[in-house]
């Protein structure tokens, strides 16, 4: 059972903003710097420097000397590397990665009170929260800060820290979709239940943070971000889990339409090798999407489902060049056809075949000009098809005014 009220927002509002303001304060490392700092200088006080760096997030080195617990006291390069990126930060001009007493002064405002939490802190224009006694608010509330100890998994904070914001932009999400839930004149009962939940799960995780146990820091994070996107859902919202889910659904439509089109081509004898390869090459990006989705990796899926699209338009895409080839290949052929026949009503009327004849074959070299214009006005349209079948009934009409015109 537990042993801590039902949180209001407004506290839940004051402890993020406490933990937002202490994740990115350096409590555990002040320095005492009494000269200026740049390339080449060695001592104590480059090595704390270096430590405030790492702490505060802008990182001398990942691996290796400079790195966290690995600190040295010599100045060099990666040192100045990390103090021009702190002095952008921080509005220190010029960021040159010298650190003298301009960047010195910098360094004090952003460590000032960092030892403890401040009792003048300013949360929101709202009165009611305004300049709260955040120290008491804490002890009423069961929580007692504790400083960071050299045994504490720094890794394990910033697991917390990460699934701490997480969870309070969710709880922010499912709040909102369940007031719109709730304005629409929908039963929420059920949503605000889970929200409840999810307020008590971020409490519990703000106050782990601060009494220093990051394991459970995290599992009530975790648990916050759960219930949260539970009530998202039952206020009627979107998953992210839903639109992977969307997205990979629709890649299998596409790439089954594409299969029949892909078929249909191969049944008329289109070269279609190039689109099958490629329409291959998009159903084994699909079962990554699939995976993704089973690894509860839902950006990557949905990523990854649109690359499958991309890849099936250029599956289509290489099918219709394929096609478009083939529709001016048959419109050519009928051109040739239109042309012999042609030759041959005009050898006719020389040679005074029968008027008759000429006549039929006239009739007929008019229909194959015809189907040539409906294929040349399907061509430019892009119905390659379309093109393919009037070329062809066009070359067949030319060839059988031909014969005709040879008839007579």
């Amino acid at each position: 059972m537990r042993t801590f009220r039902k949180i209001s927002i407004t506290t839940l509002l004051i402890l993020a903003f406490i933990f937002i303001s202490n994740a990115h304060v350096n409590a555990a490392v002040r320095c005492s710097f009494d000269r200026d700092l740049e390339i080449g200088i060695d001592g104590e006080d480059v090595r704390c420097l270096q430590r405030y760096l790492n702490d505060a997030g802008f990182t001398v080195a990942n691996t290796g000397v400079g790195s966290p617990g690995n600190e040295t006291s010599l100045f060099r390069t990666l040192t100045k590397e990390a103090i021009i990126r702190w002095q952008l930060e921080n509005n220190v001009s010029p960021a040159s990665g010298y650190f003298g007493p301009v960047s010195r002064a910098a360094y004090q405002k952003t460590i000032s009170g960092s030892g403890s939490i401040s009792n003048t802190t300013s949360v929101s224009n709202n009165p009611s929260v305004s300049s709260p006694d955040i120290s008491k608010l804490l002890e009423d509330l069961g929580i007692t800060k504790k400083t960071t100890t050299n045994n504490t998994s720094t890794a394990g904070k910033s697991d917390a820290e990460k699934l701490i914001v997480k969870a309070i932009d969710d709880l922010e999400d499912a709040e909102d979709e369940v007031e719109d839930a709730d304005d629409d004149g929908e039963d929420v009962g059920n949503a605000e239940g889970e929200l409840e939940d999810a307020k008590d799960d971020l409490f519990d995780a703000i106050k782990f943070y601060f009494k220093g146990d990051y394991e459970k820091s995290v599992d009530a994070a975790d648990d916050s971000i759960d219930n949260s996107e539970d009530a998202f859902e039952e206020a009627g919202g979107e998953t992210r889990e839903d639109i992977a889910e969307r997205f990979i659904d629709r890649a299998e439509e596409d790439i089954d339409d594409a299969e029949e089109e892909i078929e249909e081509a191969d049944d008329d004898g289109d070269d279609v090798d190039d689109a099958e390869d490629l329409l291959d090459d998009a159903k084994d990006k699909l079962e990554e999407a699939e995976d993704a989705l089973d690894d509860e990796d839902y950006d990557e899926a949905i990523e990854i489902a649109e690359e499958v699209e991309d890849m099936v338009e250029d599956a289509l895409d290489a099918l219709d060049n394929d096609i478009k080839d083939k529709a001016k290949d048959t419109m050519n052929d009928a051109e040739d056809a239109i042309e012999d026949a042609e030759d041959a009503i005009e050898e006719a009327k020389d040679d005074d075949g029968d008027e008759d004849d000429i006549d039929d074959a006239e009739d007929l070299l008019e229909d194959a000009e015809d189907e040539l214009e409906e294929a040349e006005d399907a061509y430019d349209d892009e119905e390659y098809g379309d093109a393919i079948d009037a070329a062809e009934d066009a070359e067949e009409l030319a060839e059988e005014a031909e014969d005709t015109a040879k008839d007579a």
